[in-house]
């Protein structure tokens, strides 16, 4: 017993020993941790210590501290500009860290842009999905599901219906397939066409696998059921829907429903339109979705009040007593509903307008043009089943749109453009959300930094100063110059913008712990010079041409 007593004894005192011999818990972990820098993070935090920077400031820096070294070997900066470089460099959060923002099931950088994960927007039902009952009418006749197939019923979400694919579909007269291997439900229209929509995402494509238009929200598998969003009858198959979300009710209108011999209430004066079921409307960038169906009296194309002044941006404020019609500009950039061409129809109903002359316009409060005349309507407001309709044309001519009008056999269309530089500043104003400017401009942006004063931009390049407004996300690789490590530097392209290979290049500007723009840069060639066309973050407008 008491060899044993010694024998554990002498154990624990080498034990002991050994723990002795070893330096405290903490300085072996800290020992243990790699230097995670590369070589040349570690040069530039030694120039810049060299050069007087604080050691609290360069840690904040983080990797950007290869970029304000970069800058300063090139550029051979003073103390002053180092100094602001660095102050700037260091406002911005770590480049690699997420915000909590979701965006169409995509992730958002603290920079702005977003990660797109696997099997995006899967998960987003079982979240958020709520069971609410919705009120559905179809050609002017309510539409019931069967009361004990529980998930063909629509669902409410993110304030908007979501309605079960095969079901809809089987109503209107097509069908619906389902892959499940690939995921795929193949959709098949009452004239046959066939298009295919994956789960979790918005785009839906033809049979040969071309894109041919985008949802409002993700196609969601709920309970062995395919939801998709209400807009994929508009959007896809070209009926008129319109979606009330506080009465939850959906109208859905697959040919037109206007009598002729229907009383009109209204101005004396009537005359008779005409019903254009198949017409679209193609605003900038790609059909625009309708939920109304428009009228064409003496030639001009005419759309319910709000619906024509929506079109364009604008708020629209008619008053019947005293004749005056009010415009207002919408500069926020709102969420473009796209479409796609409305099949022909062999329809065309007449119907009784009644015409109201002499109104009064004003467009912003203004009621003269820039070349001080008067606004004024070449052609009159007319009214039908005592709803306001206006002539979409003029009111596109007011906004600076170029509007041109096509008919063929296959197509009807009214093509509204305004070239993109015009929508720029239009749109692109101090406050506008990063969301906005997203969906004004696209969804990769580059993130670039100022080499005075360290601020950050999203960067983008366009080939064009028309539509479609695509930008350039393949653009050449940035010179070293203008580069270090993973950040680039903002520089103005002279060679490409005077070449012509670029039309225009844009520098969004973004506060650090904002998410709101405060202002922007665009530069475009004019002549044998180029343009720069600076907004602040208080609103001021300055333009120059560049040396």
């Amino acid at each position: 017993m008491k060899k044993r007593r010694l024998k554990g004894l002498s154990a624990l005192l080498l034990a002991a020993a050994l723990m002795a011999a070893l330096p405290p818990a903490g300085i072996r972990a800290q020992q243990a941790l790699p230097d995670q820098r590369t070589p040349a993070q570690v040069e530039a935090v030694r120039l810049l210590l060299d050069q007087g920077i604080a050691k609290e400031t360069v840690e904040k820096l983080g990797p950007r501290a290869e970029l304000a070294a970069a800058v300063l070997r090139s550029r051979k900066l003073s103390r002053t500009e180092l100094d602001k470089l660095v102050q700037g460099l260091a406002r911005y959060p770590d480049d690699l860290a997420f915000t909590s923002k979701e965006i169409e099931g995509m992730q958002e950088l603290t920079t702005g842009e977003l990660f797109s994960p696997q099997n995006q927007g899967v998960a987003l039902a079982r979240r958020m999905i709520d069971y609410k009952p919705i009120d559905i009418t179809i050609n002017s006749d309510p539409t019931v599901f069967d009361p004990w197939e529980e998930f063909h019923q629509p669902v409410y979400l993110n304030d908007q219906a979501y309605l079960p694919v095969y079901r809809m579909m089987t109503i209107l007269g097509g069908d619906a397939e389902w892959n499940g291997i690939s995921k795929n439900v193949t959709l098949i229209a009452p004239w046959q066409s066939r298009w295919k929509l994956k789960i979790g995402s918005k785009e839906v494509h033809n049979a040969s696998g071309d894109l041919i238009g985008t949802l409002s929200g993700p196609a969601l598998q709920v309970e062995n059921q395919v939801l998709v969003p209400f807009d994929f009858w508009s959007a896809i198959m070209g009926f008129r829907s319109e979606w009330d979300s506080g009465r939850k009710s959906f109208l859905l209108v697959t040919e037109p429903l206007f009598d002729p011999d229907s009383p009109v209430e209204g101005y004396g004066g009537g005359d008779h339109g005409y019903i254009m079921p198949d017409l679209n409307v193609r605003l900038d960038s790609g059909y625009a979705r309708l939920t109304s169906l428009p009228i064409n009296y003496n030639g001009l194309i005419y759309y319910p009040l709000d619906t024509g002044a929506g079109l364009l941006g604008m708020t629209a404020v008619y008053d019947p007593q005293a004749r005056r019609l009010a415009l207002t500009t919408d500069k926020a950039t709102q969420e473009k509903n796209e479409g796609v061409p409305v099949p022909p129809s062999p329809h065309l109903s007449g119907v009784p307008v009644d015409i109201i002359p002499s109104v009064q316009v004003s467009l912003d409060g203004v009621q003269t043009a820039a070349d001080g005349t008067p606004l004024a309507l070449s052609f009159p407001l007319v009214m039908h089943l005592g709803q306001v309709f206006v002539p979409v044309n003029e009111l596109a001519a007011l906004t600076g749109h170029q509007v041109t009008y096509s008919a063929s056999d296959a197509e009807k269309t009214l093509t509204l453009t305004k070239p993109p530089s015009q929508r720029i500043r239009e749109k692109l104003a101090p406050g506008v959300s990063r969301d906005d400017v997203r969906r004004l401009l696209g969804n990769s942006p580059r993130v670039v930094y100022d080499a005075a004063d360290g601020t950050r931009s999203w960067e983008y390049r366009f080939a064009t100063d028309g539509y479609p407004l695509f930008p350039l996300y393949s653009d050449p690789a940035v010179p070293e110059a203008n580069t270090a490590g993973p950040y680039k530097l903002a520089a103005v392209d002279r060679e490409a913008l005077m070449s012509g290979k670029l039309a225009l290049q844009l520098f969004v500007h973004h506060e650090p712990d904002s998410l709101n723009m405060s202002g922007y840069t665009l530069y475009r060639k004019l002549g044998d010079s180029i343009r720069e066309t600076r907004v602040a973050a208080d609103g001021t407008l300055t333009e120059k041409e560049l040396p």
